[in-house]
């Protein structure tokens, strides 16, 4: 894969707040998420470039936002929505971010939280998929011919909690479970910290009266921060420093080695296993079926967490961004017949820039 894979590890602690407004003094808290969405990291990296670009243009942000910028700029990212004029991201491609720590050899590896079809039974210390069972009979108001419910695991069987190593992904993907030995267990990758703090009053340069608050960090372990392909040369040195996440927080990046690759391709009975979030227009479902992204595949099975509500600032207007539902990371998809594009699993709704160039949608493919 052309392009830059980038490690960013926290300089400090991190904030990425979810979709629930916050306002110092009122009952709100602002809590955090780990990892951050695709649009957070999408923001992220167009902003270092820019800065970057505008400085040494002699430009302003006022300039982008009106395109009053050189033609490189708007062809490797984009200009915001002004008036009737919509939003591009020009030839900028994302893909992550995923969580990653380095590993004692010195290389940058990926950890993918559990699936939802992993099933791990704690008394026998055993794995297990969920797997559609077409002889099953039974009735359903999904409107599918052939569903397949599915079923697996037994008595005990619970869905596994933790995060799986690039080897342990690998061998689920396969389908493969008997020697999965045990999963990275949250605490040992991040831990969240609540903090209080006073709003300021900057009038005053002194702590504003009665605006108490609270807010949820994000504090890595050694060695863990975030890993994000892009596919243009964004980031001129191997080395350096980056604005990420709210309250002023940076991290420290560097360019490093591809990962393993992660299976794209495949056809037949194939699951679709979901790292980022994904949009589709009918909640679960794209509003004209799966072709896009399977040929004449068809799905006979899915198991889809609780959805991800997702929003975010629009800096060029100083608002809220639509909130709107995802399908969430982890949520897995099965198909007989299909025949996969390889194109982000991902729709993009009418009004936004493309989903998939964010980084929505990246996802994996297995085997059933």
């Amino acid at each position: 894969m052309n392009g830059q894979w980038v490690f960013i590890e926290p300089t400090d602690v991190w904030l990425f707040r979810d979709n629930k407004p916050f306002t110092a003094q009122q009952n709100f808290v602002a809590r955090g998420q780990f990892p951050p969405t695709p649009m957070t990291m999408q923001g992220v990296i167009r902003t270092y470039y820019l800065e970057t670009q505008l400085q040494r243009d002699g430009r302003t942000w006022e300039d982008y936002k009106h395109g009053n910028v050189s033609d490189t700029i708007i062809q490797r990212v984009g200009l915001p929505q002004i008036g009737e004029r919509p939003a591009t991201f020009g030839n900028l491609r994302v893909t992550g971010p995923f969580v990653a720590y380095t590993n004692a050899q010195g290389q940058v590896q990926r950890l993918i939280k559990a699936p939802l079809d992993l099933l791990y039974n704690q008394e026998s210390n055993t794995y297990k998929l969920l797997l559609p069972a077409p002889t099953l009979v039974f009735e359903t108001n999904v409107p599918f011919d052939d569903w397949q419910p599915l079923t697996g695991g037994g008595e005990g069987f619970k869905e596994a909690n933790g995060w799986l190593t690039e080897t342990q992904f690998q061998q689920y993907l396969a389908g493969e479970t008997k020697n999965f030995g045990n999963l990275t267990n949250e605490e040992d990758i991040f831990k969240i910290e609540d903090r209080v703090g006073l709003a300021l009053d900057y009038g005053r340069r002194a702590n504003a009266e009665s605006m108490f608050y609270r807010a949820q960090f994000t504090r890595t372990c050694d060695g863990v921060g975030l890993l994000v392909h892009v596919n243009l040369d964004i980031f001129e040195n191997e080395t350096g420093y980056v604005n990420i996440g709210g309250e002023s927080r940076s991290g420290y990046y560097r360019l490093v080695e591809s990962p393993q690759t992660l299976v794209q391709q495949g056809s037949g009975r194939i699951r679709i296993i979901l790292l980022t979030p994904a949009y589709f227009t009918n909640g679960w479902q794209p509003n004209n079926g799966w072709s896009p992204w399977v040929g004449n595949g068809r799905l006979v099975s899915s198991v889809i967490g609780k959805p991800h509500l997702i929003s975010g600032w629009d800096v060029a207007h100083n608002r809220p961004k639509p909130l709107r539902h995802y399908v969430p990371a982890g949520s897995v998809f099965f198909f007989e017949d299909a025949e996969l594009t390889s194109i982000p699993f991902t729709e993009t709704p009418h009004d936004s820039p493309n989903q998939g160039a964010m980084g929505f949608g990246t996802f994996a493919v297995g085997i059933w």
